[in-house]
């Protein structure tokens, strides 16, 4: 684990063309000294990310380069979303099975 810094933000339109989401470039020192520079996976809409602004970052001893934002989000959110989306079709299929809606 390190420190980081944004160091800057890239934005992109998000699918539906409604809103910008920013990626954070991260700069932060790993424990051999070295100083990495990437860019998060992780984007966020509006005034999510600021310039300057400090980031907990976890990242690979032996690759520092290999690096991501270290937060609940970027460690769970996949898999939350998927136990998640899992959750509704069982749902659905329960109910189909129950007879409760018709398909």
């Amino acid at each position: 684990m390190a420190q980081g810094e944004v160091i800057a933000l890239r934005n992109e339109r998000d699918g539906t063309n409604l809103q910008r989401m920013y990626y954070p470039r991260i700069r932060f020192r790993s424990a051999s000294g070295e100083v990495v520079t990437f860019e998060s996976g992780v984007a966020l809409s509006g005034t999510g990310w600021q310039i300057g602004e400090a980031v907990p970052v976890r990242y690979r001893l032996d690759q520092p380069h290999v690096a991501e934002c270290d937060s609940v989000w970027t460690l769970w959110g996949h898999i939350v979303l998927f136990v998640f989306l899992a959750l509704v079709f069982l749902c659905v299929g329960l109910l189909l099975l129950l007879g409760v809606i018709q398909p």
